[in-house]
């Protein structure tokens, strides 16, 4: 197939099967992925056997017996089995005892935290067990149905086939690939439910999957992995015609591409940033990529980043046309924690660097 544009693949996770690991087809087009991803799960779980409370876990706890809930954010929980399971945005809900009951974000594909020298900086609780006690919602509810058009079986899918086996792979994963078949975004993971002969595509089958409603895309993502099908976009201010919600994946994008980048100029440099469009910290990031290395250019997607990457020499100067747009989205200062940077922030970041920013 000549360049396909998504790859499903057998899930390294399920149980093994007579399938193994690899791809398992390579498709043209897909329908039903772009729209409103659903909400995060949310489920009640007991930490069961757990050690006196301490830390935040403790004002929490204490707080919930007087108000009946308390907000924790992360919690890092090791069990008996020397398993660590981070949870997120957290309310404990009460104490009985040694037990602990708190709700949290499920996503989709919970995974047990890393437990290495960059894993998760929450606190740590040890406890016998975590166990989930609320049940899982229907699926009708939490998953919708995916189709993969025009798909060209591979290896043990496409003997499965000539065989006329019906034992098919359930549990699968989906990418979106780029030109000459490189893994442009890795997506999700879905069951398989259907596969056909493709009524659009001769020769070829739509495979159908079951996929959570949280792993949907925003619309407009789609032609930002489109857009940057072939190679860098050359048009300046392209990343401004997708909505801001969107702009994550432009940077996701622009950095997969980082590689052949043109490069900082030599001597002293002035660079000109378009400030129209930047109306949060993406967006901002979409900008100065622009600015100091052209279209599609990628510097950072957080400051820890801008401060690392930057390249500045003695004397560059930072010119930020319509700072006002960015100034009055961003704010002054952070509202709650985990907020974006404020724009005071941004400034002082950049400055650090040792770039002169000149506000326009």
């Amino acid at each position: 197939m000549d360049s396909p544009k998504y790859a499903l693949e057998t899930d390294p996770r399920a149980p093994a099967s007579a399938y193994g690991d690899g791809v398992l087809a390579l498709c043209k087009d897909v329908d039903g992925l772009f729209a409103e991803p659903g909400p995060s799960h949310r489920a009640r779980f007991e930490l069961r056997g757990c050690a006196e409370p301490r830390g935040e876990l403790a004002r929490a706890v204490a707080e919930a017996t007087v108000a009946g809930t308390a907000p924790l954010g992360e919690l890092l929980v090791r069990t008996a089995d020397e398993q660590l399971r981070l949870l997120e945005d957290v309310r404990v809900l009460a104490r009985t005892g040694d037990v602990v009951t708190v709700e949290a974000v499920t996503w989709p594909h919970p995974e047990y935290a890393d437990d290495g020298e960059d894993g998760p900086a929450a606190a740590e609780t040890r406890c016998v067990n975590l166990v989930r006690v609320s049940p899982d919602e229907p699926e009708e509810r939490t998953h919708t149905e995916v189709t993969f058009l025009g798909c060209s079986p591979r290896g043990p899918l496409r003997d499965a086939l000539e065989t006329g086996t019906e034992d098919l792979p359930a549990a699968v994963m989906f990418q979106r690939l780029a030109y000459m078949g490189v893994v442009a975004h890795f997506e999700g993971r879905a069951r398989l439910v259907d596969l056909k002969p493709s009524r659009r595509h001769y020769g070829l089958f739509d495979l159908t999957v079951l996929v959570d409603r949280c792993d949907l895309r925003v619309p407009g993502i789609g032609g930002i992995w489109d857009l940057w099908w072939w190679q860098r976009p050359e048009e300046p201010g392209t990343w401004a015609r997708f909505p801001s919600g969107t702009r994550r994946e432009w940077l996701v994008q622009a950095e997969r591409r980082a590689w052949d980048l043109p490069g900082y100029g030599a001597g002293v440099a002035t660079y000109h940033l378009d400030g129209r469009h930047v109306v949060d910290a993406d967006s901002f990031h979409c900008a100065l990529g622009e600015a100091v290395l052209g279209p599609g250019g990628y510097v950072a997607d957080n400051l820890h980043g801008l401060a690392k990457n930057l390249v500045v020499g003695v004397g560059d100067t930072l010119v930020w046309h319509d700072a006002d747009t960015a100034r009055a989205c961003l704010g002054v200062r952070p509202l709650a924690r985990h907020q974006p940077p404020t724009f005071d922030r941004i400034v002082t970041t950049l400055e650090a660097t040792g770039l002169t920013v000149v506000l326009a």
